[in-house]
């Protein structure tokens, strides 16, 4: 059982485009040893940061936007070598769904209450009514976790208009709720780059429900991995390292090392890679999109560059 420490009034956000903020990136080190195992969403090593295991909960002002972007505002002791993320770390997670079966497809992003961001090849040939997201969501078993979860339909699916199915190139689509979503701890927006900052050198945190390793299982927990982000063209030599032949323009970014091992996978796609600032709050440097099977040697993940489309995106919000 998680004892609380602090309640927060349930208030709900305001009609807002996302947040857009200069990039100033705080040069975190990757220096974790790889695991061995081909494994996509695996866990990195946590630090223990508190002697209980109690849930602490920030208090922020939740109507306001600008306060809440890219926040985690539930503290929760992590441990070292764990499996999985802690509950509500990540809480612009989406899961994408399609009504028919109703199970985890695809990730997406929260951006602010009214709109997600995935990628196209996630809602390619599906229609909007076959479509539903669920916020908030940690363990696919549990049916009612701290906070609750929230369901959302979608009224609109636009994906970018450059986009072709048998390309990977602009692999971006926007979601946009049939009802604006209230902001809890559990569920709030990252923060959108404004500047073309490159990352290279940075770790970056990818999350998501995918496939442990290539063909492998599903998890019912929010899984997560940090990764050192490459530049576009040690991503395309380390390709060529692996045997493959692949250009990367810069609507791309990519993460990944030479070793493997850490990698997304099969149901990552549409979900977050995100890079935290110096102020400690998270910002979205690129959405999951594809890769050469999973946590393979010289074979990063690859990575819609958020910053490339922003423009887009808020083009998109303004006419809406």
């Amino acid at each position: 059982m998680i004892a609380l420490k602090h309640n927060l009034s349930d208030v709900g956000g305001t009609n807002i485009l996302p947040l857009i903020i200069k990039t100033h990136i705080i040069n975190n080190t990757f220096g974790k040893p790889l695991a061995k195992s081909n494994t996509r969403i695996y866990p990195s090593k946590v630090v223990l940061t508190t002697d209980s295991t109690d849930t602490k909960i920030l208090p922020f002002n939740m109507s306001n936007y600008k306060d809440v972007c890219g926040r985690q505002l539930i503290k929760m002791a992590r441990i070292v070598g764990g499996n999985n993320v802690s509950f509500g770390e990540w809480p612009w997670q989406i899961s994408l769904r399609h009504q028919k079966q109703s199970i985890h497809k695809c990730g997406a992003v929260l951006i602010n209450e009214n709109w997600a961001v995935t990628t196209a090849h996630c809602v390619k040939n599906v229609p909007v009514t076959d479509i539903h997201l669920v916020f908030g969501k940690y363990d696919f078993l549990v049916k009612d976790e701290l906070y609750g979860n929230v369901t959302r339909k979608l009224q609109t699916v636009i994906t970018h208009p450059k986009f072709k199915s048998n390309e990977t190139n602009y692999d971006l689509a926007l979601l946009k709720f049939d009802k604006p979503v209230k902001f809890q701890p559990n569920i709030l927006p990252v923060c959108i780059p404004e500047d073309d900052f490159n990352f290279v050198g940075y770790s970056a945190r990818v999350t998501g429900w995918g496939t442990l390793y290539y063909g492998g299982h599903w998890p019912t927990i929010l899984q997560g991995v940090t990764v050192p982000v490459v530049s576009n063209s040690v991503c395309e030599r380390m390709f060529l390292a692996a045997g493959y032949v692949k250009k990367i323009p810069d609507t791309f970014i990519c993460a990944g090392t030479e070793k493997g091992g850490f990698d997304a996978c099969k149901g990552d796609s549409g979900g977050p890679m995100v890079v935290q600032r110096p102020d400690k709050r998270w910002l979205v440097a690129g959405i999951t999109s594809w890769g050469m099977r999973c946590g393979e040697p010289n074979s990063p993940g690859v990575y819609m560059r958020i910053s490339k489309f922003k423009d887009w995106i808020n083009q998109i919000i303004l006419q809406s």
